[in-house]
């Protein structure tokens, strides 16, 4: 069973908290007493993109929950989660915030496995070289979404190399991202329905999904969350920074919107402990093949725990 909960943002934002797992109760003990526990099953975060809210993880909860603890979150400006008055409170540092204000109510006293599809995954990847987040993360498992400090030494690499066709097919990939960018347009072309028709949704080619596979997608999950792009995109990237903590990457092969070679590549060189796997599937990976996702993470959060162990 789901329990909900509301945490506030360091700016005040309220955030909507799902937890699911039979270990909620033991977890919710370290709260209390500030001892944490060493007999309570793994916990993992998971945070979904956009236009997505936190009913995206719902069918990789279902099958995670039977082993480990499931932290799920609205992301500011989805779901029942508030929004912030200005672009600035989408900027990746406020959302390391959310994350960390989250942890410290669900899980204090331990480091979690995170998980991320997309712009959760994103945010996934400056999480790992975030202050705010120092010891608190185990382990990650990217969907969907490159880190963007990762993205412009790729480009340049493929093209140093003489491979420019990588660079122009994940250009192609991302050729919805400028007009995202605009001001006034994107918000029309939600309103009219006419981004839905045009970029597609977890229901494209797979029909045997049921109502209740599908993410539960509201218009001010997407208004909202056009500020992602225009608070992340525009400024300089950083300069990457070695990564310790174990990531695996799990690369949906018929991705519409990145590439599978950029997600596999473009990491590997900045994680000292990175596995990477191409999945038969499109973007929408969680909700279409929530069984494959709970596998590999299962997989791997047992490959880390048995290292850290021995």
């Amino acid at each position: 069973m789901t329990r909900r909960l509301e945490v506030a943002a360091s700016d005040g934002v309220p955030l909507a908290v799902y937890v699911d797992g039979e270990a909620d109760a033991a977890n919710t003990d370290v709260r209390n007493t500030g001892a944490p526990k060493t007999d309570v099953p793994s916990t993992v975060l998971a945070v979904h993109g956009y236009p997505d809210n936190a009913s995206m993880w719902q069918g990789v909860a279902e099958l995670l929950a039977g082993s480990h603890r499931v932290v799920r979150y609205d992301v500011r400006g989805s779901g029942q989660s508030g929004a912030p008055s200005g672009r600035h409170g989408y900027r990746l540092d406020q959302l390391a915030d959310d994350a960390r204000a989250v942890l410290d109510e669900v899980a204090p006293g331990h480091p979690v496995h995170l998980l991320g599809h997309d712009w959760g995954s994103v945010q996934g990847w400056y999480f790992l070289s975030s202050p705010q987040l120092t010891g608190r993360i185990a382990s990650f498992t990217s969907i969907s979404g490159p880190s963007l400090d990762h993205v412009r030494p790729w480009l340049l690499g493929q093209l140093r190399a003489g491979r420019p066709m990588p660079v122009l097919r994940q250009l192609a990939h991302s050729s919805y991202i400028p007009f995202f960018l605009l001001p006034v347009l994107p918000e029309l072309a939600w309103r009219s329905g006419l981004l839905d028709r045009l970029l597609g949704s977890p229901r494209g080619g797979q029909r045997q999904l049921s109502a209740r596979q599908l993410p539960d997608r509201q218009l001010p999950d997407k208004l909202h969350g056009l500020q992602l792009y225009r608070a992340n995109l525009l400024g300089r990237p950083a300069r990457p920074q070695p990564i310790e903590i174990p990531v695996q990457v799990l690369a949906p092969s018929r991705d519409s919107f990145v590439g599978s070679q950029l997600q596999l590549e473009a990491p590997a060189e900045f994680v000292r402990r990175f596995s990477g796997l191409t999945v038969d599937a499109g973007h929408w990976l969680p909700a279409t093949r929530p069984e494959v996702v709970a596998e590999a993470v299962t997989a791997f959060i047992a490959r880390v725990e048995a290292d850290s162990s021995g």
